[in-house]
């Protein structure tokens, strides 16, 4: 088996709790773990202690990246295919296959002592999942070993990798691979050339996206008083890989209070999660437009007692957010307890951003709040809950 210099080093140094490759495409992260990582790291904790998990945006990402290239390695009596839930047998061990895009898939590893975890394409995945794999990892052979391609630096993983944890991390550009065909590599480098991607997956670097409107993250508070009794906006999701995006937010004269929730679940899943959210910071109405669903999530909102205010949408989302958004995020302060990952949206954003959800209705509310300058009070306003 040949290996470059990144991968003998990745073998020789990789010996911390959090293990990472991240960097450039096709240099050879991914290969190294289907080829040797990762069974060397389950036949060395063979009966010991704690469950062996791999993890993937999804199942299906999962099998393809991972799985698959291993079982035409290894055979099938060594490399199982997952059943129902996600269980399979691994060079001799019962271990896990499970999906890190939605929290509710990695439900089964709550309580559960984890002795080892692989992940695959980890900046993609919920930072909720990863919150929960921490405290899983408690067993005194505990490790994780996981690959990545860089996206910005207000990234929730970035700011765990450059935080002070027990981490080994490597960096890949396309050139750490001296194995791939030279015109295949000079073609990948002459696609992303120019774009924010060529330092991302060819140089291998955190990079953020050229033209992100707000470069500095908004301080926080942590007196939910500030809220109560402002407005509320959804930005729902019926599918895709969009995600339904809740904002609260409330004008101070010339400062605005924004908290925020962001779900990658369709927004039925969570009618109750945003009632409740609005009924305990007392901010209503909800705001919601109907070109797309025909005012089916105002019919929805207010059978839970919501009062709701529909709209239909003509502005051009771009002007949207980089006009009313924009021009209050120095007088933004955001709610403690505000989504890491809505924060990160909005950080990211440009008009080629792949989601837009959280920035979306953040402009939406500072939008209707740029337009109120005082003397508002929520009809929800005084029936606060716990």
């Amino acid at each position: 088996m040949r290996l470059t210099e990144k991968q003998s080093e990745y073998i020789r140094r990789a010996v911390r709790r959090w293990n990472f490759k991240g960097g450039a495409t096709r240099s050879g992260k991914t290969w190294l773990d289907v080829h040797y990582v990762i069974p060397a790291r389950i036949r060395s904790r063979a009966g010991q202690p704690g469950l062996t998990v791999l993890l993937g945006i999804s199942r299906g990402t999962l099998e393809r990246n991972v799985l698959t290239p291993m079982r035409a390695l290894y055979g099938e009596e060594l490399v199982g295919y997952p059943a129902s839930g996600g269980r399979l047998r691994l060079f001799g061990e019962e271990c896990w296959a499970l999906g890190a895009g939605r929290t509710a898939g990695v439900a089964g590893l709550r309580g559960a002592s984890v002795k080892y975890a692989y992940g695959d394409e980890v900046a993609d995945w919920q930072p909720q999942v990863f919150e929960l794999l921490k405290s899983r990892l408690d067993t005194p052979s505990s490790c994780f070993d996981g690959t990545y391609n860089p996206q910005g630096k207000t990234h929730w993983l970035y700011r765990f990798l450059t935080g002070g944890a027990d981490v080994y991390a490597q960096r890949y550009g396309l050139a750490d691979n001296p194995f791939l065909p030279p015109a295949f590599a000079e073609q990948l480098r002459a696609e992303y050339r120019g774009t924010v991607y060529y330092d991302r997956y060819i140089l291998g670097n955190w990079k953020s996206a050229e033209g992100a409107l707000f470069a500095v993250e908004p301080p926080f508070t942590a007196d939910a008083s500030l809220l109560s009794g402002g407005v509320a906006h959804v930005d729902a999701a019926f599918g895709g890989g969009d995600s339904t995006a809740l904002t609260l937010g409330k004008r101070e004269g010339d400062g605005i209070v924004l908290y925020g929730r962001l779900w990658n679940q369709h927004a039925d899943t969570v009618l109750s999660a945003i009632a409740a959210e609005c009924l305990r910071h007392a901010c209503a109405p909800v705001y919601c437009e109907t070109n797309a669903d025909k005012g089916y999530l105002a019919r929805e909102l207010r059978r839970l007692g919501l009062p709701v205010r529909p709209y239909t949408e003509r502005e051009n989302k771009f002007m949207k957010i980089s006009t009313f958004l924009r021009k209050w995020s120095p007088n933004v302060r955001l709610l403690e307890g505000t989504d890491r990952a809505y924060v990160d949206q909005i950080l990211d954003y440009t008009d080629a951003a792949r989601h837009d959800d959280a920035p979306d209705s953040a402009a939406c509310v500072c939008r209707i709040l740029d337009r109120r300058e005082g003397g508002w009070r929520s009809p929800i306003e005084g029936v606060l809950l716990p």
